[in-house]
């Protein structure tokens, strides 16, 4: 057994290394995942945030808008006022849907003005006008009784 020839040395050869341990990669990839949920619902919130907050915003400019629109209505009603009087029934009439009253709506209170002092206590209603039954205008109760004479002003240095 001398003779037999020997092998020649097999070079030092390893099988390829074992990938790195099966859970490390489970867990990169659920990590991964999880990042990846969280990054949808985080702007999923963010969108549905700002939905609502455009909606109060269109919310108070459309509400905006009513009144610019109602004012320039006003507007436009004062300027064909101050242009053509005239107009002004056709206006009212026909836009704000007012009329000229008739005999029964109108009631009489008074025909002269009373300037009286002003002070501060309210002052008493010199005529209280009670309704009537049927809608006519009432009768004054009584006649009104004439202001209080305000008292002399009494001049400075005098005896």
């Amino acid at each position: 057994m001398q003779n037999v020839p020997r092998r020649a040395a097999a070079p030092d050869v390893r099988p390829p290394a074992a990938p790195a341990c099966p859970a490390r990669r489970f867990f990169a990839y659920w990590l991964l995942a999880l990042t990846a949920a969280v990054a949808a619902f985080a702007s999923h919130i963010y969108i549905r945030h700002r939905v609502v907050e455009l909606g109060y915003a269109l919310g108070q400019e459309r509400s905006l808008r009513a009144r610019m629109e109602n004012e320039r209505r006003d507007l436009e009603l004062e300027l064909a006022a101050m242009e053509a009087p005239g107009d002004l029934a056709r206006i009212a009439r026909d836009v704000l849907g007012l009329d000229v009253p008739r005999d029964d709506q109108l009631w009489t209170v008074g025909s002269e003005a009373t300037a009286e002092p002003v002070s501060g206590e309210p002052a008493e209603p010199a005529l209280v006008l009670r309704p009537a039954p049927g809608g006519l205008p009432p009768e004054p109760a009584a006649e009104p009784s004439p202001p209080p004479a305000a008292p002399a002003p009494v001049a400075e240095g005098a005896p």
